[in-house]
């Protein structure tokens, strides 16, 4: 029974620790590629900088399908992974 909630903890962790990594990447990538197409850093206050509402909208929008693309993306993987760890302990147990 402590095994199943172990695995479980390190399933929850490996999941946290890919989506945290896939949307740290993304917002670097995405940050440069927003530079390097309109020549300006990414909008973050709006308030502050000479940013258009047009610019503004398109950076949330596409913001919010690379976040969520990243996410799945990293979900999955994870979830590949903790199936495969716990396939090699339902081996490890069985012999």
């Amino acid at each position: 029974m402590a095994d199943d909630n172990d695995d479980g903890m390190v399933d929850k962790l490996i999941l946290i620790g890919t989506s945290a990594l896939a949307a740290w990447l993304a917002q670097k990538v995405l940050g440069a590629v927003w530079k390097k197409t309109t020549g300006h850093d990414a909008p973050k206050d709006p308030l502050e900088n000479d940013s258009t509402i047009a610019g503004i909208v398109t950076f949330a929008a596409v913001t919010g399908a690379v976040a969520a693309l990243s996410r799945i993306a990293a979900n999955k993987g994870a979830r590949k992974v903790t199936s495969r760890i716990a396939a090699g302990r339902t081996l490890k147990a069985s012999r």
